[in-house]
């Protein structure tokens, strides 16, 4: 038994996370403290991007650079809070979507051996590692590079005196640098900054996961159809009964897919349309000139965002193939010497499976590598539209 693989095995990071902002994977019941984590963090990302919002449209006119930089940080609290907000409003379909992929996941180890589980569950693993590594480090270096930059300059090298700081830029009406409070704020402000990226990744991750195991199940329909050997003309009764099976196990998959599209479609449109925001305005910053260690940071959350985007695209493209490819599997497998009662239905195959599934970010953006493509010529647009207001 200790060969088998268990279906939880490919949600143990993305668990992780959800439990960090309050949520259940599983929808079960997690008690008040589960609640008060969740409405908690909710209410201070949220009032952090607030204020966040206000201090960008107060120096729009003022310091057109810094504002520029906090609608960035703003962008990514926003994708990070309406992730959080639909964990939490979706979490019912969320769990009934893992339990209808639970009933298909392959049980015995010949099944998992056939379907190359182990192999699905290692590149996944790998996958979701470095995407929250890589979340982690970006979050972390901008929660503690005010507090590290301070000591290094000021404390140990004494180079140059830097004033208190809190990571992110918000609008305060008090003065807080030489109080008891700021280190309250820095405090809070860190820990909506991992909430927010906690938020991003879990989506994600869960995304990451079942979008491989959906893949998994195309490939092996198109494995056994391609495997299947045709009976003599006569005796067809039992290639029907192979096509009746692989036509619901199909139907199932495709179902499945819809359901995930319900399920991921809407923080999936908000993620692309902040993004777009968020490579602009980062990647103005970087053309303008800035301190070494400040332009570290610029990298981070640029090369973050578009690994971001690539990781969900990457999905929509390999989910599109691996659907399409049922249908080349029906045309390659030994159909010419069957009877023609399975000939036609072949056809049906076919043509349902030359519609391929997608990952779609609602009804109004299908994904795929293309998308990458599409979004970086939206964010040069708006890119050299900045630049011409900051020109001007």
């Amino acid at each position: 038994m200790s060969n088998i693989i268990r279906f939880e095995a490919f949600l143990r990071i993305p668990s992780f996370f959800y439990r960090s902002v309050g949520v259940d994977l599983w929808n079960t019941n997690g008690g008040p403290l589960q609640n008060a984590v969740f409405y908690i963090s909710l209410f201070n990302v949220n009032v952090w991007l607030l204020s966040e919002l206000i201090f960008a449209v107060l120096m729009l006119t003022k310091n057109f650079i810094q504002a520029t930089m906090t609608l960035s940080y703003a962008g990514f609290v926003l994708v990070g809070s309406i992730k959080m907000y639909f964990m939490w409003r979706k979490k019912a379909e969320m769990t009934r979507f893992l339990q209808l992929m639970n009933t298909i996941f392959p049980r015995t180890e010949t099944q998992q051996k056939t379907m190359n589980l182990r192999s699905h569950l290692r590149q996944c693993t790998i996958v979701m590692t470095v995407f929250a590594m890589i979340f982690m480090i970006l979050i972390w270096t901008y929660n503690l590079y005010p507090y590290m930059q301070r000591q290094i300059y000021d404390c140990w090298l004494h180079m140059r005196s830097i004033n208190k700081t809190l990571p992110y830029e918000s609008y305060i009406p008090w003065n807080w640098h030489d109080h008891w409070t700021f280190y309250l704020y820095y405090t809070l402000q860190s820990i909506a900054g991992y909430h927010s990226a906690s938020g991003q990744i879990a989506s994600d991750l869960v995304l990451c996961a079942m979008a491989t195991q959906i893949i998994m199940h195309y490939e092996y329909v198109a494995q056994r159809i391609t495997e299947h050997q045709v009976k003599e003309s006569e005796s067809y009764r039992k290639d029907m009964e192979f096509l009746c099976d692989i036509i619901a196990y199909h139907a199932n998959i495709l179902s499945l897919s819809d359901i995930m599209n319900e399920v991921l479609g809407v923080p999936l449109l908000v993620n692309f349309m902040t993004s777009s925001f968020v490579i602009c305005f980062v990647g103005f910053q970087m053309t303008i000139g800035a301190e070494p260690d400040y332009m570290v940071k610029l990298f981070f959350f640029l090369f973050s965002s578009l690994i971001q985007i690539y990781l969900i695209c990457h999905y929509g493209q390999q989910l599109i193939d691996a659907s399409s490819n049922v249908s080349r599997a029906v045309y390659n497998h030994d159909w010419i010497h069957s009877h023609v009662h399975y000939q036609r239905m072949l056809v049906l195959v076919t043509a349902r499976a030359q519609k391929p599934a997608m990952l779609k970010a609602t009804s109004f953006v299908r994904i795929s590598r293309g998308t990458l493509t599409d979004i970086m010529q939206i964010s040069y647009k708006f890119f050299t539209l900045v630049r011409t207001m900051y020109s001007n």
